[in-house]
């Protein structure tokens, strides 16, 4: 996380449901503003946002200690360069949306422009212990992102079904925001079905804290997918990474799990102890191989600095290397409080023959027998097989369409494994499996169906979007010619099904300027004329719905 700030969210257009209106919340008039990118909003009390409108986020967006901050399902905030939402110690965030209605956090820029970094992300902060005096949140929010403290049950509130897309944004070289940063967030707070997609610094990191996290999706980052510090405690189940092989962190290595207990691998207290259960990581060789000139992806997993990361029941294919523990993380894996069972790991760089895992710290430590003895008693024999299909998640995985279903006769499935003391809480859910996925369902209907995204580059959110359904919809056709117009133009459009129909005209704000339709009409093409006289050039939207079906279109009146 860096310097950032959210001074003002200019709204632009809405979502959902709703008709596009024209909001504001924050420090300056409506309209178009200039803004410093790293100026600083302090919301202090408490402030609800609206699922009809399209924000724009500007700057560091502070909730501060005693305010909530409400975002309802379907809420879409765009952000600019350097725009952060920061949920600070003692504020609470109340992001609940839904399968059908997530809330979305993306890049302001339009579809097909967009690029990791292109806005900063969202930042909580709480009052869970952390293992550093005073700590300041990774990314320059330096004078007012503080975390931690001594009571790990704290709850910093509810953030589910989010997607995150396009932030990390750089503020100097090693000085980026990551997509969810948490630090110090306690077991009070509610953190589940999230997914960051093309974060130019880490997916997720936590530093420090004790919430537990699942159903996570990691999309297209370019450094860490899972990234844990400062001696975080969480228990996590249920998570998917999948690399886009063309980004990378081009001035570090890009893991899937990393992790530290502190930056100098002290033996400072609370030490860093997540335990993972069920994790799919997909990495760039099991969507393009060979990997581009240049790349620089390194371990299915990185533990090092005195943490205790441990690992079970889950599948790591496609990444370079397999696993890497280094400094007194290797005392810790000889004394088994580190642990790595019944994980299934590919690559295809060896260190040694027939051998894809770090072993430069794998010598006798402490008159034990070292951390190759340490892999062989404790990791599944699997690990050593370079081939990604082994694991029987198919030949490749298509990255905008991804299915990671374990395939027939496949490894991962009637083989997860409960018996260690480590997996004994009931936040684990206790399934036959292995990796994120349920071989009994299609990808269609997993965990990650209908609320994800997995071609954000592509999605015009300038459109209200209508709710999914699992259920068929109606379909109704809509159209006008000519458009650009002037005056008028023709609007022809198709009901589904004989009743009442509603086709009506609105202009950027939200306003509505004409109503063509209100009424019963039978079933079939229809059209009507809409005349732009009187009304100013610009972007006008129109929106026919009835009963079970709706649908939206843009023209554009050029005088």
């Amino acid at each position: 996380m860096k310097k950032n700030a959210i001074a003002t969210l200019l709204g632009l257009i809405a979502m959902v449901a709703a008709l596009p209106v024209f909001a504001y919340i924050g420090t300056a008039d409506l309209g178009t503003v200039d803004i410093d990118p790293l100026a600083a909003f302090h919301q202090n009390a408490n402030r609800t946002l609206s699922p009809d409108t399209l924000y724009t986020l500007h700057g560091i967006y502070y909730v501060q200690a005693g305010a909530t901050l409400t975002i309802p399902a379907g809420t879409i905030i765009q952000g600019v360069p350097a725009a952060t939402l920061v949920v600070k110690r003692g504020a609470l965030i109340d992001a609940t949306g839904t399968w059908d209605k997530p809330i979305i956090f993306t890049s302001s820029q339009a579809a097909g422009n967009r690029l990791p970094g292109d806005w900063g992300g969202v930042v909580i902060l709480g009052k869970a212990r952390v293992n550093q005096p005073n700590p300041i949140i990774e990314g320059g929010l330096i004078a007012e992102g503080t975390y931690g403290g001594t009571d790990d049950a704290d709850n910093s509130g509810v953030f589910k079904y989010v997607r995150i897309e396009f932030p990390g944004y750089r503020f100097a070289l090693n000085n980026e925001i990551n997509g969810l940063t948490m630090g110090g967030v306690g077991s009070g707070t509610e953190i589940h079905h999230i997914q960051v997609s093309y974060s130019f610094d880490d997916s997720y990191e936590c530093f420090g804290g004790t919430v537990d996290l699942h159903h996570l999706v990691a999309f297209g980052g370019t450094d860490d997918e899972f990234d844990t510090d400062f001696g975080y405690r969480g228990k996590c189940q249920f998570l998917f990474g999948l690399r886009d092989p063309i980004y990378w962190d081009p001035t570090g290595e890009s893991n899937g799990f990393e992790s530290d207990n502190d930056a100098a691998g002290t033996t400072a207290w609370p030490q860093t102890a997540p335990v993972y259960s069920n994790v799919t990581l997909v990495g760039p060789e099991y969507v393009q191989y060979p990997l581009p000139a240049g790349q620089r992806y390194q371990h299915a997993a990185l533990l090092r600095r005195n943490t205790r990361t441990s690992i079970f029941n889950t599948v790591m294919a496609g990444y370079p290397r397999g696993i890497s523990v280094r400094n007194l993380s290797v005392t810790k894996a000889v004394q088994d409080t580190l642990r790595f069972e019944n994980n299934e790991v590919t690559g295809d760089y060896l260190y040694v023959a027939n051998m894809i895992h770090d072993r430069a710290n794998w010598q006798t430590v402490a008159g034990n027998a070292g951390l190759g003895g340490w892999l062989i008693a404790h990791a599944n024999q699997d690990t050593i097989v370079r081939v990604p299909s082994v694991v029987g998640l198919g030949a490749l995985v298509a990255l905008n369409s991804p299915d990671a279903v374990p395939q027939a006769g496949s490894v991962l499935i009637g083989t997860a494994n409960w018996s260690d003391s480590y997996l004994a809480n009931p936040t684990f859910q206790q399934v036959s499996y292995r990796g994120a996925f349920d071989p009994a369902l299609p990808m269609s209907s997993q965990w990650t169906s209908l609320w994800t995204n997995f071609n954000p580059q592509a999605t015009d959110y300038a459109l209200p979007a209508s709710p999914v359904s699992t259920l068929p919809s109606l379909r109704a056709s809509l159209s006008n010619q000519p458009n650009p117009f002037n005056p008028s133009t023709t609007i022809r459009f198709s009901v589904p099904k004989a009743g009442r129909a509603t086709l009506a005209v609105f202009d950027l704000r939200g306003h509505k300027v004409a109503t063509l339709q209100d009424g019963d009409m039978a079933a079939g093409d229809h059209s009507l004329q809409f005349s732009g006289e009187g009304l100013p050039s610009g972007t006008y939207f129109y929106r026919l719905s009835g009963d079970g079906y709706e649908v939206t279109e843009k023209m554009q009146l050029v005088k």
